[in-house]
């Protein structure tokens, strides 16, 4: 496969994987509301307060929705950065999806893992875009 179609490919994933992660943030601002899912968090509710928990989920879905939007911009445009910046991404979305497991729906959890595992293994271990960010 051309490579040009791998990186669009790529950056597309990484886009609408940080696109999704509005169904993380929206429902504890009031934005929206889906279906089964729930802002508290399983570790946090009962400690932290409604409020500090919500201030977190926030937080927590948010940066995943920013970062793996502009690691998706980084690679279209050849910058080394978009690998910290969609590990970082990953790692948060996964602790999101550790504190708050029931803030997105099941399948959206379950992909969510899925991409943050892909982009984990993908440039931790596989080094995707390595050769690209040492020349």
């Amino acid at each position: 496969m051309d490579a040009l179609v791998v990186k669009v490919v790529v950056a597309g994933v990484l886009g609408a994987h940080g696109v999704g992660h509005v169904m993380g943030w929206m429902p504890p601002l009031g934005l929206a509301r889906f279906e089964g899912v729930a802002s508290g968090s399983w570790l946090l509710s009962g400690v932290a307060g409604e409020g500090v928990t919500r201030a977190l989920a926030v937080g927590l879905f948010v940066l995943p929705t920013a970062g793996f939007v502009v690691a998706a911009a980084g690679l279209l445009l050849g910058q080394p950065w978009w690998r910290s910046v969609a590990v970082a991404s990953a790692v948060t979305s996964l602790a999101a999806s550790a504190l708050y497991p029931q803030a997105l729906p099941l399948g959206s959890t379950i992909g969510s893992l899925a991409v943050n595992g892909a982009v984990l293994f993908g440039v931790l271990v596989a080094g995707w875009g390595a050769s690209a960010a040492a020349g």
